[in-house]
């Protein structure tokens, strides 16, 4: 009399637990809206932006303004493109986001900027 009734139980309490499982979305139909990288009008989303701007991009418009007589930051001094050095009064030319800055090669102070 036992044995039955201990078998119906541990049968309901198995089906119970497997109806409340949820189905793959996938196999159901529903498509996966996440699975392209851009949107389609060109747009970064905010995760992509923050990504590229940690990694030293900026975007247009938003680059950080220099002048004349700020010190310029060591990664944005790592980052340009050493157009010309003198040697004889410690200055050098670089090239930052299309800015040609003049500047002190040991202090990084700005003499003057250039744009093109």
């Amino acid at each position: 009399m036992r044995a039955p009734i201990y078998t119906a139980l541990i049968v309901l309490a198995l089906c119970s637990i497997s109806a409340n499982a949820k189905p793959h979305k996938d196999k159901h139909g529903h498509k996966n809206h996440h699975s392209h990288k851009h949107n389609d009008n060109g747009y970064l989303s905010k995760k992509e932006a923050k990504q590229l701007i940690r990694a030293g991009w900026t975007p247009p418009g938003l680059s950080k303004s220099y002048h004349r007589g700020d010190f310029l930051e060591r990664d944005l001094y790592k980052r340009g493109r050493v157009i010309e050095r003198s040697r004889d009064n410690g200055t050098v030319s670089i090239e930052i986001d299309r800015t040609v800055i003049h500047m002190v090669h040991d202090t990084r102070e700005i003499l003057s900027i250039l744009s093109r």
